[in-house]
């Protein structure tokens, strides 16, 4: 009877290991890295458009910055990524990039901005800077050795900034503005491990949102992002990739009864190397 004990224990200790282990085979699968730290090298179309009407409600001008103000309308944008699947089918992902540009032309017609108006003929200075953070939860739907499909919920943070200095005559015209934005997104990722080293992904992330604020002040607008990579897991702990990213966001911030009104489409390839534990 002893004896008989002693074994059923031992069939149970062997047993509940085999569990764990195959609880946790899904850790060596190629799409499920634990830990990830991805820096990025972006490299976009930029096309930044921005009104802002003046206090008497008279409405602004429409500008495009790369058209209108002499921005250039490409750019190498460094960036970076976090990510940590907690558990099997659970992930948190944070990104983060950082974009400040400065432009100047001569103005080949009326511009009014806010309470200033820039005449025609007039040299003008630019700036348009953003700072955006994106952190993201997803739950996967579907989750085997070769592929993942996940749904999952984001708040990106864009803290926008921009302005025009206008020389005439002797004095100058100066105007500035910004506003911090969150805007949460729905999203739809996915994966497929072609092999244990090639894997493709792909993300699409979509809100359109009308938010009161405090009094009569309202923040709405609309957010498009798409992405699709492919990676190389070259080393155990090292992956190479190439993507391609899509971002349209469209702001409108009215704040006493003044409308700031914000949108930019950013596009283009990517190259990023992440280190995965």
């Amino acid at each position: 009877m002893k004896t008989t004990f002693i074994v059923a224990i031992a069939l149970l200790s062997i047993s509940s290991n085999a569990i764990a282990q195959n609880e946790n085979d899904w850790q060596s699968w190629p799409l499920a890295d634990r830990f990830t730290i991805t820096l990025v090298a972006f490299f976009p179309n930029l096309d930044t458009r921005v009104r802002l009407d003046a206090s008497d409600q008279s409405l602004g001008t429409t500008i495009d910055f790369e058209q209108n103000l002499g921005m250039s309308d490409t750019e190498a944008l460094p960036g970076l990524g976090l990510g940590w699947r907690f558990a099997r089918k659970h992930q948190l992902e944070l990104q983060t990039f950082t974009l400040d540009r400065s432009g100047s032309a001569i103005t080949t017609s009326e511009i009014r901005v806010g309470d200033e108006v820039f005449t025609v003929d007039l040299p003008v200075s630019s700036f348009f800077d953003m700072d955006v953070t994106t952190i993201s939860y997803s739950y996967s739907l579907i989750f085997d050795e070769r592929k993942e499909i996940a749904f999952g919920v984001g708040l990106s943070v864009q803290d926008l900034s921009f302005g025009l200095i206008g020389n005439e005559g002797a004095g100058l015209i100066e105007v500035d503005s910004g506003i911090t934005a969150p805007l949460p997104t729905f999203r739809l990722t996915g994966g497929y491990a072609f092999t244990d080293k090639w894997v493709g992904k792909f993300g699409f992330g979509f809100l359109s949102f009308n938010l009161a604020l405090t009094g009569e002040d309202e923040l709405s607008g609309e957010v498009f992002t798409g992405n699709v990579l492919i990676q190389h897991n070259t080393f155990e702990h090292v992956h190479f990739g190439l993507s391609y990213n899509y971002f349209d966001v469209r702001v409108n911030w009215l704040q006493d009864r003044l409308l700031t009104s914000v949108g930019y489409i950013y596009q283009g390839p990517t190259l990023f190397v992440t280190a995965a534990f």
